[in-house]
């Protein structure tokens, strides 16, 4: 034993001399047929990275154990004369020099080292058989073994993996998980999308590089992405019944559009679904979760900001589904808002004080809701801003049968929705993946296909605001057209780009035409006018004092109408929430305010006998209000 333990210390000290004397440590350690790593039945590990030559065996799986410390069995073995169980396997010595052999686990091997592309947050592909024989893969961080290994064997008992308890067989697994690292590398991805040219899911990568990519997490389960069902029978019971439904066909295809985000340089951001309870607003985002996975894809808006930033990193590149905004905490809404659109979580400190990378993702937001963000805002006293308007942009889900135009053939809207809501669960999981292989190998200029769609006339808008959500309808267009194209809708081409257009125009609907932020001015500026009126103004052309309270200014009728002249006071009053200087500048722009100079002088006959010249903000009544 002091033979092998020499050797073993000789090849870890090798590990910082390069891979010439680590080559030459193995041969020696396969001399002494240190751990063995081979199996006798298990599903085939993934493909190495190219260039890479595979993983070496090292040994056969029996043997009766003699100066091999380690030992794995996949199967029932007779070793030695005795019936040995599967496992790994540790042979030792006792006081007396007697060979003592103990199992550390269930079957259990070290397939490759894994490594991000800064080559850091290592790890390693463990192949091992749960209790009830199955075989599976998992990528484990190598941080998970610090210290006693506790956070390790809590992951490997969630799946399945037999430990013999005791602090001796948890120290011996812990060496035999580092005693040899296997020659076989792979990149590893710690969040879910794009990785290269690969797609990274938490079971499986898709991409023509896909065999040497691995997702790497510390936790053992993500039943999002799930699959039943078949892609047939999806086609068959969700795609073909949004034929006529243009409000199906967007959210649909909005499901498509997650990947296609970095393809084309976009911005995050999404659509609201907007109506009264029961009318299919909840079943639009089950029908577009069933394209990556089960009843566990969707997400509630009941979490806090910083919970919601876990939720959008496990659905980076992917659709992020939400449903009913009022379980939010009003006060949170803008934030999430804000957050889910721009791709940045909150900046945190790490335990020394200095700045932890900050998480970020790109994701196509899905939500519902019986109330707009902006209502949803003012209940909690939070006034809404034009970019959160445009990060997630309310849709009204109103057609003939609540949300449905076309109910091909059933009953009612309340039976079309249970039928789409029953095939969701029967069948997801697979069109996303069938759209992901076909993306994957798809040399076409994606960013050339996102400027055509926006040439479509609805989408050619010239505010800058409209353009953000035009972008973003035309880019939900192209996800579903590509989706067709590949032969997984059934739709007709120019479907997915007939209901983007109804969806826009649904949008433009609910705010009218021009800047929100303007539009929000000119309607506060409105309601403090409607508020006040004779109560804090008064007649500017009559000589007889007026007692006013709080005064806020004066009016002054001609044929073009009433002007309110607002002190300065009562005028930053009116748009408190708001930057001053823009706020004028919007009220300019709509004409309610004159050119040029803002503030003009005006005699006040009440003031004194002679009248008092006083410097106000001329508000025309009739443009405020016509630009509400």
């Amino acid at each position: 034993m002091r033979e092998l333990n020499n050797s073993t210390d000789f090849y870890h000290s090798s590990l910082e001399r390069g891979d010439a004397d680590r080559d030459r440590c193995n041969e020696a350690l396969d001399a002494l047929a240190l751990p063995n790593r081979g199996g006798t039945s298990g599903t085939p590990s993934t493909d190495a990275i190219p260039g890479v030559p595979p993983l070496e065996n090292d040994g056969g799986t029996g043997g009766t154990g003699g100066t091999n410390p380690f030992q794995v069995f996949d199967d029932w073995q007779d070793v030695g004369g005795e019936r040995t169980a599967p496992g790994v396997y540790h042979t030792g010595e006792n006081g007396d020099g007697e060979p003592i052999k103990q199992r550390l686990c269930s079957p259990l091997h070290v397939e490759a080292v894994t490594f991000d592309t800064q080559d850091n947050n290592f790890g390693q592909l463990l192949r091992f058989k749960n209790t009830v024989g199955t075989w599976r893969e998992w990528s484990m961080p190598m941080d998970l073994m610090a210290g006693s290994g506790e956070e390790l064997r809590r992951e490997l008992l969630g799946m399945g993996v037999e430990l013999t308890p005791g602090s001796q067989a948890r120290n011996l697994l812990l060496s035999y998980l580092q005693a040899r690292p296997p020659k076989r590398r792979m990149q590893c991805a710690l969040q879910v999308g794009w990785h290269g040219k690969t797609f990274v899911l938490p079971d499986t990568t898709i991409g023509p590089e896909a065999d040497g990519v691995i997702f790497q997490s510390g936790e053992r389960g993500h039943d999002e992405y799930t699959r039943a069902g078949t892609l047939d029978g999806w086609q068959n019971d969700v795609a073909r019944l949004a034929t006529g439904n243009p409000l199906l066909i967007l959210a649909l295809s909005a499901a498509f559009s997650g990947p296609l985000l970095k393809l084309c340089n976009a911005e995050g951001g999404g659509l609201h679904f907007v109506g009264d309870s029961s009318t299919g607003k909840t079943t639009l985002i089950e029908a577009a979760c069933s394209i990556w996975g089960g009843p566990n894809f969707k997400r509630s808006w009941r979490s806090t900001a910083n919970g919601m930033e876990g939720a959008a990193t496990l659905f980076n590149d992917n659709l992020l589904a939400l449903d009913e905004i009022s379980e939010c905490d009003p006060k949170d809404v803008g934030a999430i808002v804000y957050a889910l659109g721009n791709g940045k979580g909150k900046q945190r400190a790490s335990r020394t004080g200095a700045a932890r990378s900050v998480a970020s993702w790109r994701t196509c937001v899905l939500s519902t809701g019986e109330r707009t963000i902006a209502t949803s805002m003012a209940e909690g006293g939070y006034r809404s801003k034009a970019g959160q308007s445009v990060r997630l942009s309310d849709i009204p889900a109103t057609g003939t049968y609540g949300a449905w135009a076309d109910l091909h053939g059933l009953a009612s809207g309340a039976a079309f929705s249970d039928a789409i809501k029953r095939a969701a669960v029967t069948h997801h999981g697979h069109a996303g993946r069938a759209f992901l292989e076909r993306l994957t190998r798809d040399e076409q200029d994606f960013c050339a296909y996102l400027e055509q769609m926006k040439q479509a006339p609805l989408f050619a808008a010239t505010d800058g605001q409209h353009r953000r959500v035009a972008a973003r309808f035309a880019l939900i267009a192209m996800a579903g057209e590509l989706a067709t194209e590949y032969g997984l809708t059934g739709w007709q081409e120019g479907a997915a780009l007939d209901a983007a257009t109804h969806g826009f125009k649904a949008w433009l609907s609910t705010r009218g035409q021009g800047n929100d932020e303007r539009r929000q001015v000119l309607e506060k500026v409105s309601d403090f006018i409607e508020r006040h009126r004779d109560g804090r103004f008064s007649n500017a052309d009559t000589s007889e004092p007026v007692p006013i309270r709080d005064r806020a200014g004066w009016y002054r009728d001609s044929e073009q109408g009433r002007t309110y002249l607002f002190n300065s006071q009562a005028l930053h009053d009116a748009l408190r929430g708001f930057d001053f200087t823009r706020a004028l500048d919007a009220l300019q722009e709509a004409e309610a305010l004159p050119k040029g100079k803002r503030r003009v002088s005006v005699r006040i006959k009440e003031s004194k006998e002679s009248g008092e010249i006083m410097h106000l903000y001329p508000i025309r009544a009739d443009k405020v209000r016509s630009g509400e």
